[in-house]
């Protein structure tokens, strides 16, 4: 599939699934599959399920993965593409609701030799939710594990807190940054204006 088609089919993804503001884009669910590929990554999990596209482009182009969602779970959309989920991929989904604050520690405790080989972090846009997503989620990593973070657009109101959180996190030595991408394209720094910027790096501390 050419890329101007692979790009279309997910924006067609995007508006069938309910997605609205705080889903990932398209250039994001390529490149999410993309990292999951290169990694030959089976176990993956994301905090921020909300319409379930990243779930759905997962699942989909990587037939051997398995995904666990923590979300809150308050909105409708969680519930109905939660059901459209487990119908098309039977047995793959995992939904954990509530804060993620709580239910990632509670669920590391309960599964302490659980390595996740991808870790998608889209949740609470909070400083403090953010800055606990990243901490809690290194027990369910190891050095191998690739880490996707979303929202480091400090200039949106939604990016404030994410895109400190991280820049904690690499200050601290808790993880390196390998690539950055803005809007669907390899950048060294993230600059206003834009609306979508993420991250791969991995747990280094």
């Amino acid at each position: 599939m050419k890329r101007v088609e692979r790009r279309l089919y997910w924006r067609l993804l995007l508006r069938r699934m309910g997605a609205g503001e705080g889903s990932s884009s398209a250039e994001e669910l390529m490149y999410l599959v993309q990292v999951a590929r290169r990694t030959r990554a089976r176990r993956i999990a994301e905090i921020g399920f909300n319409a379930g596209c990243s779930s759905y482009a997962l699942l989909k182009y990587v037939p051997d993965a398995t995904v666990v969602s923590f979300d809150l779970g308050e909105h409708a959309s969680v519930a109905v593409n939660k059901k459209l989920i487990d119908k098309t991929f039977p047995g793959r989904h995992t939904l954990i609701s509530g804060d993620s604050r709580e239910t990632v520690p509670a669920f590391a405790d309960g599964n302490p030799d659980l390595r996740f080989d991808l870790v998608f972090i889209d949740g609470g846009h909070d400083y403090g939710v953010a800055h606990a997503d990243i901490c809690n989620m290194r027990a369910l990593s190891s050095d191998r594990t690739a880490l996707v973070m979303d929202d480091l657009v400090p200039w949106r109101h939604y990016g404030v807190g994410p895109a400190k959180a991280w820049e904690e996190a690499i200050d601290a030595k808790l993880v390196q940054q390998d690539e950055l991408f803005q809007d669907g394209k390899r950048v060294e720094e993230a600059r206003p204006p834009g609306d979508r910027v993420w991250a791969l790096g991995r747990y280094v501390g």
